[in-house]
């Protein structure tokens, strides 16, 4: 028979409430330290131990949570920025805490911030100013911040949130609990086998330890933490904060019987019969959700909201032992007619575990990760040969190791190599168009052999990365520049790119040791985090744009347009950051004109803006391909491809990168195509010229970015109808207070 736990509250606070409890079966009861004092902790002890009722202390353990607020609730818009200080404060619109308070030190630009079940999305902007006692950050994703609200930190780059175990409550709960002889602890946020383990030093080994499972870090960790505990509990809550909700029934099965081979046993908790804090009954899908789960081995069940505030906290009770009861029943009288599906396998399924199956899939179908969880020790690494990468180089490790590169795992061997070259496929059949190569000396070649690992470090001797060498060989670089760009003119920078190119080419993959240094960073989100901002918004489809130039209003209405024309969710802005050539917009007022328009102009809450590190190919129509996979790797279903995409002065045809999407029905990404735009004069607005065919030019109103330019030196700004006032008025504030906004 499944066992019940109550959790007590406002609800169920008083010694008849406990009788009523105690007389419907109860096996425990406890209270949410996250929520109540250790006055209430002893009080309650006393009174369950009054009444007969077994009583489990619960830890509020090492979870992040919002501080003290002015207000009971502040609102907050997209783009608002927000102080978060590392020390007690009272919270409003422009400055907030998070406890415990040192986790605000660890925390790095780009990181993302998600508040109370995703109702709030922050990104960090500044850690220069922790001198000053607090970090900068952004608000993202527009919404309401409460008081000692549960929040999860996604991290830019894999690295560990510095946390104990134990907060200082929790010691003092423990020390109530062993004096009170209480037999049972709920142990929240049990990250390792390690964190288990503190916590039976701290009970002194007299507690039976309920480890929570309700964050990503456990269930990388869950065999050595079942190992380690004597029960477990799968707070659906907290979990679904970190995993996509659509997965929790699944790992919840995954649990549940990994646990059994152990012979341990799971309660399993959080909104069983939510809908009875209000209603008399639950709903279907309730009992539906129950009932699988006693039926899945649950060993018990936890109410929580349901009897601690709800307005029906005894008939919830009651609910619970029916369906208990009635479970138990078909589980005796009907026999199994068929043998059980083979299990997932369940490093497998959470591998993918940030992957929203709303979304596309990745390119290749899983997406790569290749960034080390520990970093090598410095023995080891300071045994190993050295190459020193330059910066577009750096990108690329980047790249791959986050998986914006998917399914490439490191720098292409010479069967790839060839296969990308001759057919835009890898040897393996998936499409791929732009080589990924890692070029060195004959003296460096001549010092490694296939089969040795070697570091990639960048010009300060900094370690990016592992390269697992594969193989190493020559190349003809005249037939690599005609094949990759269909040509060998001196004149195309691409081959000029290839002419500088050493001689030998090493294959293998990579295991990315740290992210590159940028002044960007923060912007730089991952593709893990990002298709997890996706499906926190609920998007399926969304529109990917690649862009190196400050918008203008042509861009604008494409972006519109494609949003409409395809019913998409939301619009991915992806500008690339990396080397530019002359005359190009500095990304850092490529980024800042993107913020304005999500400010003042995007429909709310439509947009998502990340910083794409990585450097033009000059590849025309193969390299359309690559920004199109690329964008599928963060979750685009969609991605626009202008005329002349891509292109490179007059060495392809305009329409060359719409024609080159057509050679790939099996792309997965659907392209958006869109011939030229311009601004009709008599109509006051712009229009796409394939709409209009017959538009008279003399109607049609042009300006290139060249020009642009040029008023902006002048101190002019372009006409409203190319550039929005405001934007054309930074920039031109920006020239006139002597920054440097163009490259040189």
């Amino acid at each position: 028979m499944a066992k019940i736990i109550v959790t007590l509250g406002p609800s169920t606070n008083t010694e008849s409430d406990l009788r009523k409890i105690q007389s419907k079966g109860v096996s425990f009861v406890r209270v949410n330290m996250s929520h109540s004092t250790t006055l209430d902790l002893e009080r309650f002890i006393q009174m369950s131990k009054k009444v007969g009722i077994p009583f489990i202390v619960d830890t509020e353990g090492s979870q992040v949570r919002t501080g003290d607020l002015k207000d009971p609730e502040v609102s907050y818009d997209e783009n608002d920025e927000i102080k978060i200080y590392n020390r007690p404060i009272i919270g409003d619109r422009e400055m907030i805490c998070l406890k415990p308070y040192h986790v605000v030190e660890q925390l790095e630009p780009g990181d993302i911030i998600h508040v109370d079940f995703n109702n709030l999305i922050l990104r960090i902007t500044d850690i220069y100013t922790l001198s000053k006692g607090y970090s900068m950050a952004r608000v993202i994703s527009s919404g309401v911040l409460g008081r000692n609200k549960a929040v999860v930190i996604d991290f830019g780059a894999k690295r560990e949130l510095n946390l104990s175990p134990l907060s200082e409550k929790d010691h003092e709960s423990i020390a109530i609990g062993l004096r009170e002889g209480v037999g049972h602890i709920a142990a929240s946020f049990m990250r390792s086998k390690a964190f288990v383990e503190e916590v039976r030093r701290a009970t002194k080994g007299s507690m039976k330890i309920i480890s929570k499972i309700e964050c990503l870090d456990a269930l990388e960790n869950l065999d050595e933490i079942i190992e380690a505990s004597d029960y477990l509990l799968i707070d659906r809550g907290d979990l679904s904060k970190e995993v996509p909700i659509e997965k929790i029934p699944f790992l919840q099965k995954i649990i549940l019987k990994k646990a059994k081979d152990q012979g341990k046993g799971v309660f399993v908790a959080t909104n069983l019969l939510e809908t009875m804090v209000r209603e008399r009954k639950p709903t279907r899908a309730e009992v539906n959700d129950v009932a699988n789960t006693i039926l899945d081995g649950a060993y018990g069940l936890a109410l929580a909201a349901e009897t601690a505030i709800g307005k029906y906290p005894m008939e919830s009770i009651a609910m619970l032992n029916k369906l208990i009861s009635e479970t138990e029943v078909f589980l005796n009288t009907k026999k199994k007619t068929t043998g059980e599906s083979k299990e997932m396998e369940y490093l497998e399924y959470l591998s993918s575990a940030a992957i929203s199956s709303a979304l596309i899939p990745p390119h290749g179908g899983v997406l790569v990760d290749r960034v080390l969880k520990e970093i090598p020790p410095k023995s080891y690494l300071d045994s190993l040969r050295k190459i020193t990468i330059d910066e577009n180089q750096q990108m690329d490790v980047e790249q791959i190791g986050i998986g914006t590169f998917s399914p490439i795992e490191g720098f292409m061997d010479k069967d790839n190599f060839r296969s990308v070259l001759d057919r835009m496929r890898l040897s393996s059949g998936v499409i791929w168009t732009i080589p990924i190569l890692l070029d060195i000396s004959l003296p460096e070649a001549g010092a490694i052999s296939i089969g040795d690992t070697v570091i990639l470090v960048n010009e300060k001797g900094e370690t990016l990365s592992l390269l697992h060498v594969s193989d190493k060989y020559t190349f003809d670089k005249e037939e690599m520049a005609q094949k990759l760009y269909g040509t060998r003119s001196p004149e195309h920078p691409g081959v000029q790119m290839i002419s500088k190119m050493k001689p030998i080419l090493l294959g293998g993959k990579i295991d990315l040791v740290k992210r590159r240094g940028s002044d960007h960073k923060e912007y730089e989100l991952t593709p893990r985090q990002v298709r997890k901002l996706f499906d926190e918004r609920g998007w399926r489809k969304v529109v990917g744009f690649h862009t190196r130039n400050v918008i203008h209003r042509s861009h604008e209405f494409i972006q519109l347009k494609a949003m409409e024309g395809e019913y998409a969710d939301g619009l991915f802005i992806h500008p690339i950051i990396g080397k530019k050539k002359k005359g190009d917009f500095k990304a850092l007022y490529i980024l800042k004109a993107y913020e304005m328009m999500m400010k003042d102009y995007y429909p709310k809450n439509s947009v998502v803006l990340s910083a794409f590190s990585t450097y033009s190919r000059y590849a025309g129509p193969r390299e359309a391909i690559f920004t199109a996979l690329c964008r599928k790797n963060f979750g685009c279903s969609h991605f626009i491809v202008g005329r002349d995409h891509t292109g490179v002065g007059d060495f392809y045809h305009p329409n060359a990168s719409h024609d080159i999407f057509d050679q790939f029905p099996d792309l997965g990404i659907q392209p958006v195509k869109f011939d030229k735009v311009f601004y009709s004069n008599s109509h006051k607005k712009h229009l796409h010229e394939r709409d209009v065919p017959s538009h008279p030019e003399s109607d049609k109103f042009h300006i290139s970015s060249t020009d642009a330019r040029k008023m902006f030196e002048k101190g002019e700004s372009p006409p409203e109808w190319s550039m929005r006032p405001e934007i054309s008025k930074m920039i031109i504030d920006s020239l006139c207070a002597g920054h440097k906004v163009f490259v040189e």
